[in-house]
């Protein structure tokens, strides 16, 4: 069976308001299924871009309107 988006769409707003928080659970844990790493190399990965997402997101809050190249080179000087 093959069905568009819009078939898709209006399957859902058809839905009572639980049915529609089942299917967004079940459809949030299967891409959660998706996206974990399946190696240890790829978990590796995933913790290194979740970590580079932290500083990104930390030199944001401290850059003061400065662009994260400013507020970095900021960061190296005394």
């Amino acid at each position: 069976m093959s069905a568009s988006l819009e078939e898709v769409k209006a399957i859902i707003v058809a839905l009572e308001f639980d049915d529609q928080a089942r299917l967004l659970e079940f459809l949030l844990l299967r891409l959660a299924m998706t996206t974990m790493p399946s190696t240890p190399v790829e978990a590796d990965a995933a913790a290194a871009w979740q970590e580079f997402r932290r500083v990104g997101e930390r030199l944001a809050a401290m850059s003061n309107g400065q662009s994260v190249t400013q507020a970095v080179s900021g960061m190296r000087r005394p």
